[in-house]
């Protein structure tokens, strides 16, 4: 009885050591800070989306958004409220890859995914992501934040909200009401 228990507590031993090991490979998937950016809306004062070959800019005056070389369109307030609450509010949820010859298959490589830069009001980089569309998660992003390697997926799809099309962000204004003191005189 005595070899029997001898080996039952060395292979007892030998698990415990084994899950050990288990655990701090697995903690290193897990991000250290889960949300993506640290950054308040009201800090924010210009963003850019780019996509390939398109782009487009966002600038704040500290009244009203804009289209950065476009006038004639104005920015919609619930896509402004949209993109900011749920951009800013993304986290982190796992770690996709730490090899970054497979951005293009998560898609945040530089031909297939689409980077936002967020701005301060001096036009310094507040944040920097490149996200892409998870092909294993309909509800979630693949990202890659600033000059790191690593892909992480993310607790929301933001990927949509990335869009480089004006009328996306910005719609025709209506026509002014006439102005109903004028008197037109025959």
């Amino acid at each position: 009885m005595g070899k029997n228990m001898k080996w039952l507590v060395i292979a007892l031993a030998v698990l415990v050591v084994l899950f050990g090991i288990s655990q701090m490979k697995q903690s290193g998937y897990e991000s250290s800070s889960d949300q993506v950016f640290d950054i308040e809306r009201d800090d924010v004062f210009s963003f850019n989306i780019s996509k390939v070959e398109e782009s487009i800019t966002l600038n704040y005056n500290g009244e009203t958004w804009s289209i950065e070389g476009n006038d004639t369109l104005v920015v919609k307030k619930n896509t402004m409220d949209s993109f900011f609450s749920n951009v800013l509010e993304v986290k982190r949820t796992s770690l996709v890859s730490k090899n970054g010859s497979k951005w293009e298959k998560f898609n945040v490589g530089d031909s297939t995914g689409t980077r936002l830069v967020l701005m301060d009001h001096n036009g310094e980089s507040m944040g920097d992501i490149v996200v892409g569309r998870s092909n294993a998660e309909w509800s979630s992003s693949n990202i890659r934040v600033g000059d790191e390697v690593e892909v992480y997926q993310t607790n929301k799809n933001i990927s949509w909200q990335l869009n480089t099309s004006p009328t996306y962000w910005g719609e025709v204004p209506p026509p002014p009401e006439p102005d109903s003191t004028s008197v037109d005189s025959l």
